[in-house]
């Protein structure tokens, strides 16, 4: 079969920072980042039989010496004898390293930072969407989250380049691949690692934790085997293309109905990882319903996508009896609370759809009042932190959004940064926490990005269209931001947000690929008698339509913006008022 994804290639190439020496004849090369790849080795007049040893790691001990012991059973170790020619050059061209650190014991003399390069080597999906902003620590973040998903991209979503793992752990990629597709072209990607999921699905139906299934065997758990049904969607949503689904239907109804005979009165309360590696830790079964609902509400969705009217609507029902029994058992309704009131265990049936829609401002209060209860610091894991910035922002809590994200006092992305993170990590406290399962380079938590790109600088999808061909253009000024602006290059051609407070007001900068539309939505800042002007032209004056401009029409105006239909074109709003 012709591989459908990018092939994994050298993308970029590290020059060492510093090279310093901790004990003689012991060399630390540091290339100032953490990312997948290999060493290419330069020595020159080396003696014949001259043995030069290579080992990798992440960190550094207190001592300056490499520490790797994070990295288990794996001896991530490369050899080289020289030949004893004027110079030699080397690689290993059959493995890749997760390293930001090369130690170098065996060469002779004293090496020069030019005597290794650290070859940056993953999946070379072409690059896709640029975020940035007037906050430091934000696009800081934002390079460690592509940083952290260019290195687990090898043909594979794998959870970490370095230890002796390297697996497609489905939990991790379905959480991030949403974000992930803001920043790289991963529509192949994706529909090459579906054939390696439904390869591995039994006959009963149940997929597994890792994709192509290996080391990990037997049913996945909860939010880790549901990736076979979000992907599509996932896919589906960001390119407008229907093969995923058609392609993957019967493995996505075959996990449902797998859940559907494991489930007792609608309720598929399975044993699993729980919302992994949360602050606050949430109990696991009930996450087995939570997604149960999810990826049968997104499979009765697909099915009407692709024409088959009898399936969605037998699994639309099947989705609200699993609500109406998760309500009935999960939510407290005197409290407001689902299970034992967790962010994650309010805030993954709030963002699912499952929560009656009469409570759920009371339970986005109790969100909201946890969160504020700790300091403006979050408490989830990989499932819950998935969703947690984009519910807030939709929910009318950007300010509160914001002030997590730039949080920089454990728990939060800002503490990474804090503590010299050039990728996203695995834990939260993963400079505080022993050797074992404590990755330096994981995307799980990188899913703040989608947040950028959605809500801080506004492109949004259409709900009801997909890939883009309608868009919503939504940013949501916060905090002390003075601008933000991002680009993306959509399946019609490029799609850019960008905006910045001026003394009276605000400018917003739009562009609309040929043949599409869009909502747009022009923050008003709390200006009651607000003016908007497109290109120098009045088109609202004190929230009212004004002067008529070819491809866009006043529609309507809101608490906190004025909402324009609009054609293809650039556009530049500004906002006046007092």
């Amino acid at each position: 079969m012709a591989q459908r994804c990018a092939p994994i290639r050298v993308t970029q190439e590290l020059s060492a920072q510093l090279v310093s020496e901790p004990d003689k004849g012991v060399y630390i090369f540091d290339f100032g980042q953490n990312a997948s790849g290999r060493a290419r080795l330069k020595v020159k007049e080396a003696k014949p039989g001259t043995r030069i040893r290579l080992r990798f790691g992440e960190e550094l001990d207190p001592n300056g010496r490499l520490y790797r012991e994070n990295y288990r059973s794996a001896e991530a170790t490369d050899y080289y004898v020289c030949k004893g020619r004027p110079e030699e050059i080397w690689e290993p061209i059959f493995t890749y390293r997760g390293f930001r650190y090369c130690e170098v014991t065996g060469y002779p003399g004293t090496p020069g930072k030019d005597a290794l390069v650290h070859r940056v080597l993953h999946s070379a999906a072409p690059p896709a969407g640029a975020f940035e902003c007037s906050h430091w620590l934000l696009n800081r973040i934002h390079e460690n989250i592509v940083w952290g998903q260019r290195s687990n991209l090898h043909s594979v979503p794998t959870d970490c380049p370095q230890r002796d793992e390297r697996l497609g752990w489905m939990g991790d990629a379905q959480a991030f691949g949403h974000t992930s597709c803001f920043n790289m072209h991963l529509a192949g990607f994706y529909s090459k690692w579906m054939l390696d999921i439904a390869d591995s699905q039994s006959p009963q139906g149940a997929v597994t934790d890792v994709a192509p299934v290996k080391v990990v065997s037997g049913p996945a758990k909860p939010g880790w085997g549901d990736a076979v049904v979000i992907i599509p969607w996932t896919v589906y949503r960001l390119y407008g293309d229907t093969r995923i689904i058609e392609e993957n239907y019967d493995a996505m109804v075959g996990w449902v109905e797998y859940m559907r005979g494991q489930s007792k009165d609608d309720l598929y309360e399975q044993q699993g990882y729980g919302d992994w590696v949360a602050v606050v830790a949430s109990p696991s079964e009930w996450i087995g319903s939570a997604y149960y609902y999810y990826s049968t509400r997104l499979l009765s969705k697909m099915a009407a996508v692709i024409g088959k009217m009898d399936d969605a609507r037998r699994y639309a029902d099947l989705a609200d009896r699993i609500a109406k029994a998760f309500n009935d058992k999960h939510l407290n309704r005197e409290t407001n609370n689902y299970v034992t009131g967790t962010q994650t265990c309010n805030l993954l049936p709030l963002f699912f759809g499952i929560t009656p829609a009469g409570r759920a401002k009371a339970v986005l209060a109790n969100i909201v009042k946890d969160i504020r209860a700790r300091g403006d610091h979050l408490s989830t894991g990989f499932l819950g932190t998935a969703y947690l910035m984009p519910l807030l922002a939709s929910r009318g809590e950007q300010e509160l959004a914001y002030r997590l994200a730039v949080q920089d006092s454990y728990p939060s992305w800002g503490y990474m940064v804090r503590q010299g993170a050039t990728t996203i990590w695995e834990r939260w406290d993963a400079d505080k926490r022993g050797p074992g399962m404590n990755s330096r380079n994981h995307f799980a938590f990188g899913t703040v990005g989608r947040w950028f790109f959605e809500d801080l600088a506004g492109i949004q999808l259409d709900p009801a269209v997909p890939g883009f061909k309608r868009m919503v253009i939504r940013p949501r000024p916060a905090g002390d931001l003075t601008w933000a602006r991002a680009r993306y290059p959509s399946m019609y051609g490029p799609i850019c947000s960008g905006w910045r407070r001026t003394g009276d007001g605000l400018l917003l900068s739009v562009t609309i690929p040929a043949n599409t539309s869009a909502q747009v939505f022009i923050p008003t800042l709390g200006r009651s008698r607000a003016t908007i002007t497109e290109s120098g032209t009045p088109v609202m004056i004190e929230g009212r339509a004004a002067s008529p401009v070819a491809g866009l029409r006043f529609s309507r105006l809101e608490p906190d913006c004025a909402v324009f239909e609009v054609g293809s074109g650039q556009y530049t709003f500004a906002m006046k008022g007092e």
